[in-house]
């Protein structure tokens, strides 16, 4: 379902996601008074105006950058010193034990619009061994003693310019939200369907999160600990191709 919400920046870097009109919808125009011609009729003193366009163009979830889903791990491998730069070394790999996926995994020193370094994680299916999802992650570690805190503003700050970004794009009708808390210190940005079988995700970790009046939600920076913002680009959002028992099995 769509949330309808709006985000914006407030002070003290704060994000405000309050109750308001959905980006897909336009305001409803006030009534005319008695008297007035109808809404849309010619005016003896002004010509008739054209509306202006609202379509948005649609967003297809195919990848990231040159890797494309369904593409093999050395066509991801490829595609990743391509867009990057990297050696052939600076490619990790890792396994997931549970869902049977492999991840490929390379650090870069700056990716804009995040802070930082950030890490780019490609997974690979279970069954396909093609890639079937990216994650875009920008993340800092606080220190044991808490001597160094994290701060999250500069996640929210550039999560807010990716949920700008990506709401610019059409989306599957009514498959939009806006400022979801999933946790007392995680919220959902932004997620949105594609007219496929594809999804966005916009995650900011390590947020206060706190429920204001008339629904509306406020994350502000928090003190300490870990600060961390992820984009998800997923293949298919219904079936993953990941490994799950087969039902009758236990």
């Amino acid at each position: 379902m769509i949330v309808k919400s709006g985000v914006a920046l407030v002070a003290g870097l704060a994000v405000m996601i309050g109750t308001g009109p959905s980006w897909s919808q336009a305001p409803k125009a006030p009534a005319a008074p008695a008297g007035a011609p109808a809404p849309g009729a010619p005016s003896a003193a002004a010509p008739p105006q054209t509306p202006a366009a609202t379509t948005k163009a649609p967003y297809e979830v195919k990848g990231f950058r040159s890797a494309n889903f369904g593409m093999t791990e050395a066509e991801v491998r490829a595609a990743i010193q391509k867009d990057f730069g990297v050696k052939p070394d600076d490619i990790r790999q890792t396994a997931n034990a549970i869902e049977r996926t492999t991840a490929l995994m390379v650090s870069v020193p700056s990716l804009d619009p995040g802070p930082g370094p950030a890490t780019v994680v490609y997974i690979l299916g279970y069954q396909s061994k093609k890639l079937i999802q990216v994650n875009v992650v920008w993340a800092r570690e606080a220190k044991a003693d808490k001597t160094d805190k994290a701060d999250s503003a500069p996640y929210i700050v550039a999560g807010v310019q990716l949920v700008n970004y990506f709401n610019e794009f059409g989306w599957r009708d009514g498959r939009v939200n806006l400022g979801i808390p999933l946790g007392p210190s995680t919220l959902l940005l932004f997620a949105a369907e594609d007219q496929k079988t594809g999804a966005v995700q916009v995650v900011a970790d390590g947020v206060a999160v706190e429920r204001k009046a008339e629904g509306r939600i406020e994350a502000a920076p928090q003190a300490a600990g870990e600060a961390s913002l992820r984009v998800s680009y997923i293949a298919n959002r219904a079936t993953p191709d990941i490994f799950r028992l087969e039902r009758g099995k236990f």
